[in-house]
This record gives structure tokens, C-alpha cells and sequence, in this order.
């Protein structure tokens, strides 16, 4: 039989070699659209996503997480839960969608694309909160394999599109649309794997809606506040600068919320095991925690290191001419990304814990400082202003968090791999500095370099491939 630690491996595996498969064809879409439409256009196509992403997290209401932990402890009742839940979903996506939808048409600063794109956009957000609950099905089944096909596809189908409307010349609101088709088609894929393994159908048990609705309110709570602070620079900066910055800021904006998807990526099949280890007080709670805090280490210092040093180039070959100014942008929010990636791993086991009741007073105070300086800050220093204040707000959730886990859970890290992983990112870093090389050849001298220092500073060991491996005396335990 498999181990946990197999499947684990498995999975973040291959959700990894998706996720750069997505990626690529994530930046050949960007790159074709920020050539296509330019500086002002691609600041009115980040504007629709994001004023549409505001939205979106609102129809979530956390009942994502709901559906993972509550499969994984009650497996017997998975079609009772994925079918309401899926029915919950459905009426959200259409009620706060359509609200979106209007008070787009609302807003007098917004061009009529932006107002008519929003609506076209809405389309591929009410798609896309339908997959995320059967990500759950495929989350809890540890088959996230599945659901990488299924983006792969609908990223191509995305791309595509977009090359599509290109050619022909169609103009902005059709690049829109090709969102939607994509998200459609990757929807119906999803839908048509996920069966293999839960009977979907719509439930209306309202007895379970009520529970259901109290159970997430919490977490609804925080993903709302925490959507506030995440995406309120963007809506503040499109109201009090214009689509010019928009497109500065949307740029490195898009290849963060690229990189983010890494951490939650690997956590995505951690989350059911934590979840299990935490509700049955099994012993390798702690195993499970630190080994999740060492390999995000691992993964996140590179990447903020690697990706500071090779802004300009980062952004020349995914943006193009015009986009100069995206380069500082980028150096600032990749700090943010590293620490969103610790972020992710204290939000969810927090989560799995079900203690997330008591971070809502702390993210309530995240938001009031993030609102607070976005208002003062934004009208000075425009797109400055927000990639800084989004750093301050992630270590401020990041810290409030940790200190949550430390408390309730008795939880605290040992620095070794971090501390190693940071050396070996910082002598990465500073070699590439030195050394004017073209991207790619960057992007492997500076992963020999870091696997090398890190092989030397013991960070990885045998001992470690052995585990993923699934052997070695440890190989039963994740």
C-alpha cells in the first residue's frame, strides 16, 4: 500500500509539473495580451479581474475548506456534503456575480469596456467557483493529478482563444470573452472526472445548509477580509490613478498570483492528512507541520531571491516594451509572495485545527490598517504605495497567525532548513547579480547553485529523498 508520504509526494509532484506546464502557457498568454492591447488595455483587462476577483472570494464564503475537511473526517457522507455544498455554490456564484455585475455598470470612472467586460468576465468567475468545489472531491481523494489535467486543459483552451482574437483582430471585450470559453470547458472536464468518484447531484437539505452556513461563517469572515486586504490596492489604485498604472501594476501583479498557487498547491495535499492528524490527536501532528514548513522554506526563499535579482528580464519577456516601470513593482511584491507562501501553510492548518473563529479579530485589524494607509498612500506614491503596504499586511496576518498555532497548538518550527534555505538563496542571488547571463541560463545556473549549497549545508538529505521516495525507516510517517 502506498504511503501517505507517496501520495503526497504524488500529488504536490505532479500539481507542480502542471503547474508549470500552466505557467508557460500563463505567460504566453499574458505576454500576447500585454502586446496586444498595451499599457492602458491590459490596466482595463486587471481591472475587470480584479473588481470580478473581489466578488468571486465573497461568493466562496470559505465553503472550499468546509468541503475538504469535512470529506476527510465524515467519508461515508461525501455525497450528501459535496451536493449541498455544490448547490450552495451555484446560488452564491449566480446572486454575487450579478451584483458585480451591476454595480460595474454603477461605477461612472469605468469605460464602458470595463463595464461590459465585467459582465463578460463574470461568466468565467461563475466557472471557475464551480471547479474550485470539485477540486475539493479530487483534494480529499488525493487525485489532484485529475484536476491538473483539467487546468491544463482549460489554460489551453484560454490560450487558444486569445490567439484566436489576436489574428483576427478582434479587439478587447472578445479577449475577455475567451476567458469564459476556457473556464467552461475546464468546468465540464472537472465535472465529468469528478463523477468518477462522488455522484454529484443538487441537494436542497436545508437542515445541512443552516449547519453548513454557521460552520463556514467564521472562515467566510476571514476569506472576506482577507480578499479586502488582497485585492482593495487594486480597486483603490483603478479609482484614484487610471488604467495606465493599472497596467504597471497588473503586470507583476499576474505573475504573483501565479506563484502563490505553489504553496497552496503542495498544502492542497496536506490539508486532508492535517485535517485527520489534528481530529484524531495523532502524534505526527508535528512531524507533518514541520516537514510542510521545511519544504515551503525550500520553495519560497529561491523564488524570492531568484526572482528580485531577474526582475527586468522577468518582466521584458512576460510584459514586453512599455512596462518598464513593472520592474521595481515586481522587486517589492515578490517579498510579499515569499511571505504568503508561510501564510499559506499557518492559514490552513488553522483550518484543519477548525480554531478559525479566533482569527477574525485579527485579520479585521489587517484589513483597517491595510484600508487605512491603501486611502493615504495610494494618491501620493500610486503603484509604490500599494506593493509595499501588501508586504506589511501579509507579514502582519502571517505573524497574527503563527502566534494562533503557537498557542492552540503547541506548534513551533525549527529554523535549520530555513536558515539554510535563506544561504543558499542569498549566495544563489548574489552570483546571478554578478553574473549578466540570459534568462534561462539564469534560471539553471541559479538552481545549481541553490541545490548545490544546499546539498553542502545538509538542508537535504538522503534521508529526505528516501521518505518521498517511500522508504527508509521514517517512510510511514509524512
Amino acid at each position: 500500500m502506498a504511503t501517505l508520504t507517496k501520495k503526497v509526494a504524488f500529488n504536490t509532484s505532479i500539481q507542480i509539473i502542471s503547474k508549470i506546464i500552466t505557467t508557460i502557457i500563463g505567460i504566453l498568454t499574458i505576454g500576447l495580451i500585454t502586446r496586444y492591447l498595451g499599457v492602458i488595455g491590459f490596466g482595463e483587462y486587471t481591472t475587470i479581474f480584479a473588481f470580478l476577483g473581489f466578488f468571486s472570494i465573497l461568493a466562496d464564503m470559505g465553503l472550499f475548506s468546509i468541503i475538504v475537511r469535512e470529506i476527510a473526517r465524515q467519508p461515508e457522507e461525501g455525497e450528501k456534503i459535496i451536493g449541498n455544498i455544490f448547490t450552495i455554490r451555484i446560488l452564491a456564484a449566480f446572486l454575487i456575480l450579478g451584483c458585480a455585475c451591476l454595480a460595474g455598470f454603477l461605477i461612472p470612472k469605468y469605460s464602458p469596456n470595463i463595464k461590459i467586460g465585467i459582465a463578460i468576465g463574470a461568466i468565467a468567475s461563475f466557472f471557475t467557483l464551480l471547479n474550485q468545489a470539485l477540486v475539493g472531491i479530487f483534494q480529499v481523494n488525493l487525485r489532484m493529478d485529475r484536476t491538473a489535467i483539467a487546468d491544463v486543459i482549460g489554460r489551453l483552451a484560454i490560450l487558444s482563444g486569445t490567439i484566436f482574437v489576436i489574428n483576427k483582430n478582434l479587439g478587447f471585450l472578445p479577449i475577455v470573452f475567451a476567458n469564459a470559453g476556457g473556464n467552461l470547458i475546464l468546468f465540464l472536464i472537472s465535472f465529468f472526472m469528478a463523477s468518477r468518484f462522488i455522484k454529484i447531484r443538487l441537494h436542497f437539505e436545508f437542515d445541512f445548509w443552516k449547519w453548513a452556513l454557521k460552520e463556514t461563517l467564521p472562515l467566510a469572515l476571514i476569506v472576506i477580509l482577507g480578499l479586502v486586504y488582497f485585492k482593495v490596492d487594486s480597486i483603490l489604485l483603478s479609482f484614484f490613478k487610471g488604467s495606465w498604472e493599472m497596467g504597471i501594476y497588473g503586470a507583476p501583479y499576474k505573475i504573483l498570483e501565479i506563484l502563490i498557487t505553489l504553496p497552496a498547491i503542495f498544502m492542497g495535499s496536506v490539508f486532508p492528512i492535517l485535517s485527520r492528524y489534528i481530529a484524531t490527536s495523532d502524534p505526527r501532528i508535528g512531524a507533518t507541520f514541520q516537514k510542510s514548513f521545511d519544504f515551503i522554506s525550500l520553495m519560497a526563499w529561491p523564488i524570492v531571491s531568484g526572482t528580485f535579482v531577474l526582475a527586468g528580464p522577468i518582466i521584458h519577456l512576460i510584459a514586453g516594451p512599455g512596462f518598464d516601470a513593472s520592474i521595481v513593482v515586481m522587486q517589492i511584491l515578490i517579498f510579499a509572495v515569499g511571505i504568503i507562501f508561510f501564510g499559506t501553510l499557518m492559514g490552513n492548518t488553522i483550518i484543519a485545527a477548525n480554531i478559525q473563529k479566533r482569527l477574525v479579530k485579527a485579520y479585521l485589524i489587517s484589513v483597517v490598517f491595510n484600508l487605512i494607509a491603501n486611502l493615504i498612500f495610494i494618491p501620493i506614491f500610486s503603484y509604490f504605495a500599494a506593493a509595499i503596504i501588501t508586504i506589511c499586511t501579509e507579514l502582519l496576518v502571517c505573524l497574527f497567525a503563527y502566534s494562533m498555532i503557537k498557542k492552540h497548538l503547541g506548534l513551533i518550527p525549527d529554523l535549520k532548513v530555513f536558515s539554510k534555505a535563506a544561504l543558499a538563496a542569498i549566495i544563489m542571488g548574489g552570483v546571478l547579480y554578478f553574473i549578466k547571463i540570459n534568462l534561462i541560463a539564469s534560471i539553471v545556473l541559479g538552481s545549481l547553485i541553490y541545490f548545490l549549497v544546499l546539498i553542502l549545508t545538509k538542508a537535504i538529505t538522503k534521508e529526505m529523498f528516501q521518505r518521498v521516495l517511500g522508504y527508509g525507516a521514517e517512510s510511514k510517517q509524512i
